[in-house]
């Protein structure tokens, strides 16, 4: 792994006097000493640290490493820009929360060559698909199969209970018309489990995994699996370590959401919901826009917090929004477009803070892209923001108001089916009021009648409708994105 800037570890500028680099190297240590922080990645990230002020500190190896800086010095393959909820903490003896919105744009690499794909799509033929479910997505496979280039590889494998590769990984495709025979001949039969489905799909996608190339499986399906939900989520883990990411599509209402966001969001990807089959195709054809206009692959970032800095949770705000898990590091945020900022929303609670500075976080941003020497580039930014006992009254920046005014939706018909679950359906029923109310003022019609109509069906029969929950989760979350731009404020 490459070290990254010398003059970045330690936080100060290239012209940073020996007694800076000292000052900064002791506050550095008790920010990220393993003996005064136990979070994951501070012991590395101390280590990286300490080897940094041996080169910086010494007379001899500093003007080395200026002058290889110099020469060596290339434009970064990504920019990061923070606005935060607050630019100035409050002094207060209680916690605190603070809001990042971080946009991550793509550099200013424009000679970057179009990236091939690695694709294979794993579709669900199980009973409930027979009939204009899996017709459309026969047809949306077809034209996949059409608009492959020729160092494009494909496969196709369908599952019930068990799975079977119909057209298996080859570059080029060249019997198209022979694989567009044995696509169309997919039936539905049997139960759905989904495990023998990504396994056969993976191993696929392996027989051809390229660094240089997208790596992905899209998963097509319309019903629960039973038993194996760990163990897909286990190899989700496993082959996102590889480069490889999944996004769910799930057809009608009886599907497992929770499951399917879990298993994509592993990997960097989402999962998606249609009510109707003839959405397939435009779903397919979306994602495989998607993959075409990719700049980096692979984009993640390690949070390594302070002492006592919590985080609390981590969303994606573009451009496909949804959760990300903050149980594993480094956070998986998927592909960065080529036109099209990426925006995370991280919010950290705070311990009781005194006057003068306090350290948040250190963020490492990593990404891959296709251009020799540029593998593991480290950026790095530190959120540390100045405390004072009385700040003057600021709104928040309008791009994390907005942010938050669209997450807000979405979080309140999350709790509504957590209320639902547990037989509060009065709480339910509440949220789902005021969620309409929210819809209705921000001119989402449609959906405000959908949250209002449930919350009065709860009301009468104490029955969660799988539709209603599926299309106003759904829905919310796509009004979360954020005006491209919205990060603009440099630190």
């Amino acid at each position: 792994m490459t070290m990254g800037d010398l003059y970045s570890l330690l936080g100060v500028p290239a012209t940073a006097s020996p007694e800076e680099i000292r000052a900064a190297y002791r506050s550095a240590a008790r920010r990220f000493h393993p003996d005064a922080n136990p979070n994951p990645g501070a012991g590395d990230e101390f280590k990286l640290i300490a080897e940094a002020y041996a080169v910086l500190s010494d007379p001899a190896q500093r003007p080395a490493y200026d002058q290889k800086r110099i020469q060596h010095r290339q434009e970064p393959i990504i920019a990061v820009r923070p606005v935060f909820s607050r630019e100035v903490l409050p002094q207060l003896a209680e916690p605190q929360v603070l809001y990042a919105l971080v946009d991550i744009q793509p550099g200013r690499l424009t000679d970057l060559p179009a990236l091939p794909v690695n694709l294979c799509l794993v579709i669900d033929r199980s009973t409930s698909m027979q009939g204009t479910r899996l017709d459309q997505v026969k047809a949306a496979v077809l034209r996949v199969i059409d608009g492959l280039h020729e160092n494009d590889t494909f496969s196709v494998v369908a599952f019930s209970d068990k799975a079977e590769v119909i057209v298996p990984a080859q570059r080029g495709l060249s019997e198209r018309t022979l694989a567009k025979a044995k696509v169309s001949t997919i039936n539905a039969n049997g139960g759905t489990e989904i495990l023998p489905g990504l396994l056969c799909g993976l191993t696929e996608l392996h027989r051809n995994l390229d660094a240089a190339a997208i790596n992905h499986l899209i998963l097509l399906t319309d019903g629960r699996t039973y038993g194996d939900e760990e163990d897909c989520l286990m190899l989700a883990g496993l082959v996102a370590t590889d480069g490889i990411s999944i996004s769910g599509l799930g057809i009608g209402d009886e599907w497992n959401d929770k499951f399917l966001d879990e298993l994509t969001a592993r990997t960097g990807g989402t999962a998606a919901y249609i009510s109707s089959p003839q959405q397939v195709k435009t779903f397919i054809q979306d994602q495989m826009h998607g993959l075409e206009g990719i700049y980096a692959q692979r984009l993640r970032v390690q949070v390594i917090l302070d002492p006592e800095v919590k985080l609390q949770s981590a969303f994606k705000v573009s451009p496909e929004a949804g959760p990300v898990p903050t149980t594993e590091q480094p956070l998986r945020l998927g592909h960065l477009p080529k036109q099209q900022s990426a925006s995370l929303l991280l919010k950290f609670i705070l311990p009781p803070v005194m006057e003068g500075t306090q350290s948040v976080a250190r963020l490492i941003f990593q990404a891959d892209v296709t251009s020799p020497g540029r593998e593991g580039e480290r950026l790095l930014l530190d959120i540390t923001l100045p405390v004072v006992k009385e700040p003057a009254r600021a709104m928040p920046p309008a791009a994390v108001v907005e942010a938050l005014g669209k997450l807000s939706q979405y979080e309140l018909q999350e709790r509504a089916w957590q209320e639902a679950a547990v037989g509060n359906v009065a709480a339910a029923s509440r949220h789902l009021q005021v969620l309409s109310t929210r819809l209705l003022a921000s001119g989402q019609t449609g959906l405000a009648k959908v949250a209002l109509s449930e919350a009065r069906r709860l009301e009468n029969t104490q029955i969660l409708s799988e539709e209603a929950k599926k299309h106003l989760k759904y829905g919310t979350r796509a009004l979360i994105p954020v005006p491209a731009g919205a990060g603009q404020k440099q630190r």
